[in-house]
């Protein structure tokens, strides 16, 4: 029997909840002992000696670990003030940022402008981060983060369009012999500042000019275990089972895991059989022992930048130049002509997924706000434009490119499918563009996971949900010490009433913040008491 010292304050007891470790085994009923930042002892309920220390009743609630969100675009709202309150609140002790190939640093002074103007409807805007924080590098954007006192814990990837926008601009020539030894060395550098792998972005510039073999190339400086390569696949749609085997073949050829980023079928023609198929595809590489796991939102819409909806071949004279031509006639004809015709190895979202399916959800300007919450094609109906292009170039021309979009474009029924994969992880995907009205998987995502999948369609049991929110995720990417309620392990902790924890976030009215967390313990230290969070300086930068 395990006896804390009564004379310790750094000692909690949680006792009488029902522990859900994180490893996917069945609930039971329990106590947790915590001293100092680490678990010291779990046992079945009435084991340990409740007599002195910190008492937490969690009668009738269950005890998990923290939740682990390994895709968030948090990498510059992590500087702002508040950063944290939208995540804790949803049980969120450890995130990544750097994903899809979307990242701030590496950045050099010829492309800095244009990498900030182009991440902005994801990451937000940079202006007053420029003005108060420096960082041109990895190591610089670490020694940022240190000096701040982190809510939660934050890890980070190195972005594949950070560093090719770094080497050579938004070109879409590929990478010469010295270019791609910089590419390479900007990448070791982010590994040696604790970046947890290489995030590819083959959907958005300028990534998406590029081949295989190049990015296998810059993904082989991981081989050996030095990181993972998350992917935001090239297709989603009808080529999703085309998109997967490519990105197979990349971390094969470079020797690396695989994770597939934000796993879907996009568009009502996907849905269904084409999902089947990339499913079959993965299941397959899994059966002959690589290393590949995928990760989903419980959301049957998605959100990105109004930018992956034009075309490369339009976009290819460079993006200032195109964004700004987008006010002359001749251009729109041009990119109008592109968008009926297509590209070959382009996924044309106004058509696999549609105009009438993207929804305007962050603009800037004034003048332009009459149109969040609408699609395209009733914006062009209603406010007398001639088709969907020409409502498009002028938005994004007048936004100098800045527009954030949902998408209407998945299957409930193929959510649950990728939901009940054993190798599958939540994520949000989270967006920090336009803070106002952004995507409720912004405040949602992992309560939302619990009761609509779990309490009310029962679509999983709750260890199964609470296994792909911390000890999925955290095995996935190498944090042995974190993920599961284990001796030894950081006390990373939720304590919730399962009927009272819930999403309040809809697509009308996204801002709402989750509520009915008990307690949120990070490194043993109470951030969050009855619903309220109470300090804000215990998170870590993880590596």
């Amino acid at each position: 029997m395990n006896r804390p010292d009564n004379n310790n304050s750094n000692t909690t007891i949680i006792r009488g909840g029902l522990i859900a470790d994180g490893s996917g085994g069945a609930l039971y009923a329990g106590d947790i002992l915590i001293r100092d930042s680490l678990i010291e002892a779990v046992e079945t309920a009435g084991k340990l000696n409740a007599a002195s220390g910190n008492i937490i009743d969690a009668g009738g609630k269950i005890v998990s670990p923290g939740f682990i969100d390994m895709h968030r675009h948090h990498d510059i709202a992590v500087f702002n003030e508040g950063f944290g309150d939208i995540e804790l609140r949803q049980g969120i002790t450890s995130c990544f940022a750097g994903n899809c190939g979307m990242a701030p640093v590496p950045n050099v002074p010829a492309f800095r402008a244009q990498l900030q103007n182009y991440l902005s409807p994801c990451l937000g805007p940079f202006d007053d981060i420029n003005a108060k924080n420096s960082f041109s590098t990895h190591r610089e954007y670490r020694e940022q983060l240190e000096k701040i006192s982190l809510p939660l814990n934050m890890g980070f990837y190195a972005g594949m369009g950070a560093i090719k926008i770094a080497v050579k601009g938004f070109s879409a020539a590929p990478f010469s012999a010295e270019e791609m030894k910089a590419a390479q060395k900007y990448l070791q550098d982010a590994l040696d500042c604790g970046a947890s792998g290489l995030s590819i972005g083959l959907m958005y510039l300028p990534e998406c000019y590029g081949a295989a073999k190049e990015i296998a190339a810059l993904a082989q400086v991981m081989k050996g275990g030095k990181g993972i390569l998350c992917t935001h696949m090239r297709w989603e749609t009808e080529n999703l089972a085309r998109a997967v085997k490519e990105v197979i073949d990349v971390a094969k050829e470079a020797e690396v895991p695989l994770e597939i980023s934000h796993f879907k079928a996009a568009g009502t023609k996907a849905w269904g059989r084409v999902l089947r198929e990339a499913i079959d595809l993965i299941e397959n590489e899994r059966a002959q022992g690589m290393d590949i796991t995928v990760d989903f939102y419980p959301y049957d819409c998605g959100s990105s930048t109004m930018m992956q909806m034009l075309p490369p071949g339009y976009l290819s004279m460079g993006v200032d130049e195109a964004i700004a031509g987008l006010g002359n006639p001749v251009n729109v004809e041009k990119m109008r002509r592109l968008l009926i015709d297509g590209e070959e190895g382009w996924d044309n979202l106004s058509k696999t997924i549609g105009w009438d399916r993207t929804i305007i959800s962050s603009v800037s300007l004034e003048e332009n706000k009459k149109y969040l919450g609408k699609n395209v094609t009733a914006c062009t109906k209603e406010f007398g434009f001639k088709d969907e292009a020409e409502f498009v170039a002028q938005l994004m021309y007048g936004e100098q490119g800045r527009v954030a979009i949902i998408n209407q474009s998945m299957s409930q029924e193929d959510i649950d499918t990728i939901a009940r994969l054993p190798y599958s992880s939540l994520i949000s995907d989270a967006l920090y563009g336009d803070m106002k009205r952004p995507h409720p998987r912004l405040t949602g995502s992992f309560p939302r996971f619990l009761r609509d999948f779990v309490r009310e369609r029962k679509v999983l049991k709750p260890e199964d949900a609470i296994h792909k929110m911390s000890g999925g995720p955290a095995k996935r990417l190498g944090l042995s010490d974190r993920g599961l309620l284990k001796p030894g392990y950081r006390a990373d902790i939720l304590v919730f009433d399962p009927g009272e924890f819930r999403d309040q976030s809809t697509y009308l009215s996204p801002t709402e913040q989750a509520v009915g967390l008990d307690s949120v313990f990070i490194g043993g230290q109470q951030i969050l008491k009855n619903g309220k969070i109470i300090r804000r300086d215990a998170g870590q930068i993880l590596k």
